[in-house]
């Protein structure tokens, strides 16, 4: 598949991702990129040949079971190889939905929180999302080299499911920790208004930063 055909592939829904959850469309698309490879390293069942869709590198059972191969870690500092079992996919479709859940976890708070795809890339890096230290640098070099930001630019001219205010009210909840899950972003509205809450908890906690 050519490069700018796989970028499209993965860039409808990517946008898609943007106007639900968030998510950067650079950065789904250099994840993307990245891990399978331009698609050219897609995990495969060494004894069927069967290819498992899996575009994320994403590790465990999937739809359609899973996929048993060598693959190559950073451990210490140094690069090992370990036998692991990724999920696989009845189709790239698949592949896609279940790495935009899988973002929705906690421990990924921060990369829906992030406001530029530079701070997406070092949350997955922190939050441990690849064991390659270089692993931030690498998206951001994939987005820069093959202008992936224009995808942003498309998804933010979409109508939001909400004011921009409520949404960098919650982002920056999920950063205090007034907001445990990702979950939240979409439920500011309901059952009541939790932006209101968060408001006067956010300017609380201000006012205790500014005591002597």
């Amino acid at each position: 598949m050519e490069a700018q055909a796989f970028i499209q592939l993965v860039a409808d829904h990517a946008k898609k991702s943007y106007l639900n959850h968030r998510l950067f469309p650079s950065i789904i698309i250099a994840q993307a990129i990245l891990e399978s490879g331009w698609g050219k390293k897609v995990p495969v069942d060494p004894a069927t040949g069967t290819s498992s869709y899996n575009l994320f590198g994403i590790k465990g059972t999937g739809p359609a079971g899973s996929v048993t191969i060598e693959s190559k870690e950073v451990e210490n500092g140094k690069t090992v190889t370990r036998t692991s079992q990724f999920r696989a996919y009845e189709n790239y479709q698949q592949s896609m939905e279940d790495h935009t859940q899988f973002l929705r976890k906690p421990a990924y708070k921060n990369v829906l929180a992030a406001t530029t795809p530079a701070q997406a890339a070092q949350a997955l890096e922190e939050a441990g999302y690849a064991t390659d230290p270089a692993y931030a640098e690498k998206l951001t070099r994939l987005i820069q080299t093959y202008n992936l930001s224009q995808y942003d630019q498309v998804a933010s001219e979409e109508p939001q499911a909400f004011p921009p205010w409520k949404l960098e009210l919650g982002n920056r909840a999920l950063q205090e920790g007034l907001l445990t899950s990702p979950e939240w972003l979409n439920k500011l509205d309901e059952p009541m208004p939790v932006w209101a809450v968060l408001a006067v908890a956010l300017r609380l906690l201000d006012k205790q930063r500014e005591k002597p």
